[in-house]
């Protein structure tokens, strides 16, 4: 199985009609929940930040309808991060200086998966070596 992490930017922009990626971020996240796009890997952090930006913005509402359709959808993943990515994190948090602490604990997670590939519309993923950030709805695997 294909798989692809999926940063809070996408989810948030699909979420977000006002987003001035909204669009792009629809077509992702629907291309995953059909199958067209590898299966989309959200970590825990990512869905903490994108939860409480679409709660503050959106609502409740909004916020737990997200939550189930990442839940019960067939093709996300909702893995939790072990610990031994917050010092693989840390490490990268340090040496990234436009990363985010959980944007390195994204990048430690794929380097312990070996996940090559983040849809996100951050550019701080582009200095990170190993990493292929997409922000348009194509599959790298066809």
């Amino acid at each position: 199985m294909a798989r692809a992490l999926l940063d809070a930017t996408v989810v948030i922009a699909f979420a977000d009609t006002d987003d001035q990626d909204h669009e792009l971020g629809t077509e992702i996240v629907r291309g995953v929940d059909a199958g067209d796009l590898p299966d989309g890997v959200v970590t825990n952090g990512a869905l903490l930040e994108l939860l409480n930006f679409v709660h503050d913005r959106n609502g409740q509402a909004m916020a737990t309808d997200l939550l189930d359709r990442l839940i019960e959808g067939a093709h996300f993943h909702l893995p939790y991060d072990p610990k031994e990515n917050y010092g693989v994190g840390r490490s990268l948090f340090r040496r990234y200086e436009g990363l985010s602490f959980g944007d390195a604990l994204q990048v430690a997670y794929m380097q312990g998966e070996d996940l090559d590939y983040i849809y996100s519309f951050d550019c701080d993923f582009d200095a990170v070596d190993g990493i292929t950030r997409l922000a348009t709805a194509d599959n790298p695997f066809v």
